[in-house]
């Protein structure tokens, strides 16, 4: 094994880990936006645009690291450590990507009881309504 090729593999293998802290980062943030009471639609666009290009960017290693991994060529114990710590942490992303799903699905509900109770409240104060034409009788 060369030592250019040890290198790259072992910089392309730091690259995949801090790629999967940032995404497992992104997707706790995006957890606590979506249990925050005060929605902040910004706040979660921004970090869907990076959990995207974080996922994006794995990818891109998978491609790159999968051909290293499957020859079972020699590679230093960083290496094997950075992979296995990789491994943790797309488990971690999984895990947390789930509950993402289960608060979004959560937040969705809330969001269509509120709606049934306004609509509720609209169709209540339509049946107040003097017919078209007719004006409230003032009294003096």
């Amino acid at each position: 094994m060369s030592d250019a090729y040890a290198s790259t593999v072992l910089a392309a293998s730091r690259r995949e880990r801090a790629l999967y802290e940032e995404l497992v980062g992104v997707y706790r943030g995006l957890a606590a936006a979506l249990g925050d009471e005060r929605f902040d639609r910004a706040r979660v666009a921004a970090e869907q645009a990076r959990a995207e290009a974080a996922t994006t960017a794995l990818r891109a290693l998978a491609a790159e690291l999968a051909p290293h991994r499957l020859t079972g060529a020699p590679l230093a114990t960083e290496t094997h450590a950075l992979w296995q710590a990789s491994a943790a942490l797309a488990a971690e992303a999984v895990r947390l990507n789930g509950e993402l799903a289960a608060l979004a699905r959560a937040r969705q509900s809330a969001v269509a009881a509120r709606l049934t109770t306004l609509d509720t409240g609209r169709q209540a104060l339509a049946g107040y309504r003097p017919p078209t034409g007719l004006r409230a009788a003032t009294v003096a």
